[in-house]
C-alpha cells in the first residue's frame, strides 16, 4: 500500500502563465476583494493566469450563503468610498477586455 498512485492528466491543474498569475495577484492586492480568493475557488490559478478575476464590490462579506462557496456571509460593512477608484485603477493595470463584478 506504499505505492504512489499518479493522478490522471485530466485531474491535474495547470498553472498556465505564472508571471501573469503573480502580476494579477499583485494588482488585486490593492485592498480589493475577489470571489476567487474569498471563495477559495479551485480555478483561481487558471483565471488569474489569464489575467481575469471576479471582483466583489461593497466589501468582503456576501449577503448570500451558497453551500459551495467559502466566502464570509452576513451583514455588509459600511460602504468604502475609495473602493471604486481602487477597482478602476486595478482593472486598468490588468489590461482586460471585460470584468466580472458581484
Amino acid at each position: 500500500m506504499d505505492e504512489h498512485v499518479r493522478k490522471p492528466d485530466w485531474l491535474k491543474i495547470r498553472l498556465g502563465d505564472t508571471d501573469r498569475f503573480a502580476e494579477t495577484r499583485r494588482i488585486i492586492g490593492h485592498e480589493l476583494h475577489t470571489i476567487c480568493t474569498s471563495g477559495r475557488c479551485p480555478n483561481q490559478a487558471e483565471c488569474w493566469g489569464r489575467g481575469t478575476a471576479t471582483f466583489m464590490i461593497l466589501g468582503d462579506i456576501c449577503t448570500r450563503s451558497c453551500r459551495f462557496c467559502n466566502t464570509k456571509t452576513g451583514k455588509p460593512l459600511p460602504v468604502d468610498e475609495q473602493e471604486p477608484a481602487r477597482l478602476a485603477a486595478s482593472v486598468k493595470q490588468m489590461s482586460v477586455k471585460h470584468i466580472v463584478l458581484t
